[in-house]
C-alpha cells in the first residue's frame, strides 16, 4: 500500500503522518494480531490490512476485519483507531469535498477537522460497540449524516459581510408521491429479505440515490472511475427493473 498523498489537502497530509506512524508501531500491530480470533493474522503488518480493506471495500471479508479490529480496542486503543482513520480517509476525502463545494462559507481545513473528530465520535459511539454486522456501511453513513447535519448548520450562519441567502420553500408532498414513495420501500425491502439485492448494490444506491453522491466521489473513494461507478448504477437500475416485472415481487 502506498502512503503518498494524492493531493496535498490537509486530510492528505494528515494520512501521510498517520501511515509513517503505522509504520514505526509495528508491536502495537503484533499485540492485536495475538488477540484477534483469526482474521487479522493473515496479515503481516498493517499495510497488508489496509490494502486488503480497501480492496474489498463493504464486504463480508472486511466486515468481519472491523469486528475484530474494533474488539481490538482494548488491546492498542490508539492504534486501532489511526489505522480506522486511513482505512476511511477516502470517504472522509470524498465526503469533504463534497461539502466544501455545497458550503463555501466553511474552510477546507475546518471541514477536514470536523470530520477526524465526528469520525473518531462515532467509532467511539454506543452504536458503534454494539453493532454486530455492517461496520463499514454503517460507520460511513453516520459519519456522512452528521457531518452534513454540522455543515448545514454551520454554512447557515452567515459571515461577515455576507448577506443571508433566501430559502427556497420546498413544494409540499402530495398523495400520489407518498403512495409511490411507500410502494417503492416495500418493494426494495422485498428485494433485500428475499435476497436479491447484494449488500454492495444497496449501499450503491443508497449513496447515489440518497446520500446524493457522484460518480466522480464514489469512484476516488473506491480507487476505480467514474465509468465504472455510472456502469455499474445502470446494470443495478436495469435488474430492479427485471426484478420489479417478476411475479413474486408483484403486488
Amino acid at each position: 500500500m502506498t502512503s503518498r498523498p494524492t493531493c496535498r489537502c490537509l486530510l492528505c497530509r494528515v494520512e501521510t503522518q498517520l501511515v509513517d506512524e503505522l509504520a514505526s508501531s509495528i508491536a502495537p500491530y503484533d499485540a492485536i494480531r495475538g488477540s484477534a480470533a483469526n482474521g487479522l493474522r493473515a496479515f503481516p503488518s498493517p499495510f497488508h490490512l489496509l490494502s486488503h480493506l480497501k480492496a474489498t471495500q463493504a464486504g463480508p471479508s472486511s466486515d468481519e476485519l472491523f469486528h475484530e479490529l474494533l474488539a481490538a480496542r482494548a488491546v492498542a486503543p490508539q492504534f486501532v483507531e489511526t489505522l480506522m482513520i486511513v482505512a476511511f480517509v477516502p470517504v472522509l476525502h470524498g465526503t469533504v469535498r463534497r461539502i466544501a463545494k455545497q458550503q463555501s462559507r466553511l474552510a477546507r481545513a475546518d471541514i477536514t477537522q470536523q470530520a477526524l473528530s465526528v469520525f473518531l465520535e462515532v467509532l467511539r459511539s454506543e452504536q458503534i460497540e454494539k453493532r454486530q454486522t455492517h461496520f463499514a456501511f454503517a460507520i460511513s453513513r453516520a459519519v456522512k449524516r452528521h457531518l452534513f447535519e454540522w455543515a448545514g448548520r454551520e454554512g447557515a450562519v452567515p459571515g461577515p459581510g455576507r448577506e443571508e441567502e433566501p430559502q427556497l420553500s420546498l413544494p409540499p408532498m402530495d398523495d400520489d408521491f407518498m403512495e409511490h414513495h411507500a410502494v417503492l420501500r416495500h418493494f426494495l425491502h422485498r428485494c433485500i429479505t428475499k435476497g436479491l439485492l447484494a449488500d454492495r448494490e444497496v449501499d450503491l444506491l443508497i449513496q447515489i440515490k440518497l446520500d446524493g453522491n457522484t460518480g466522480e466521489e464514489i469512484a476516488e473513494a473506491n480507487s476505480t472511475t467514474s465509468n465504472a461507478v455510472r456502469q455499474r448504477m445502470k446494470r443495478l437500475l436495469a435488474k430492479l427493473r427485471r426484478l420489479a416485472g417478476t411475479a413474486r415481487l408483484r403486488n
